[in-house]
C-alpha cells in the first residue's frame, strides 16, 4: 500500500467495498490546508503530476461551471463484477 513501493502503478483499494468501511463522498472537504475538496475527474484530466490539492474551497465551484458534461455521467453502466480471472491478475487467489 505505500507509495514508494507501487510506483509507476495504480493501487486499488478493494477492500473499501466491504460492509462497514467508508470513504468519502464527493466534493467533500478535506481536512487539510486550503481545504482541498474531493472531485471526481475525467480520464483526460489525469496526468502524472496531478496534484491531489488541484480543486479546493475557493476553485471548485469555477471548475463545476466550466464543464461541459457530467463526470458522472455513465458511472452507473460502467458497473461491472470482479471476476477470478481479474482476481487471480492481482494474486488475490
Amino acid at each position: 500500500m505505500s507509495k514508494a513501493k507501487r510506483r509507476g502503478r495504480i493501487f486499488i483499494d478493494y477492500l473499501r467495498n466491504g460492509r462497514g468501511n467508508t470513504a468519502i463522498a464527493c466534493y467533500s472537504l478535506r481536512a487539510r490546508p486550503n481545504a482541498p475538496v474531493a472531485t471526481p475527474l475525467q480520464w483526460d484530466e489525469l496526468g502524472a503530476r496531478t496534484p491531489s490539492d488541484r480543486y479546493h474551497i475557493g476553485n471548485v465551484r469555477r471548475r463545476l461551471q466550466a464543464l461541459k458534461e457530467d463526470p458522472w455521467q455513465g458511472f452507473i453502466e460502467s458497473r461491472g463484477t470482479i471476476t477470478a480471472q481479474m482476481r487471480k491478475a492481482v494474486g488475490l487467489c
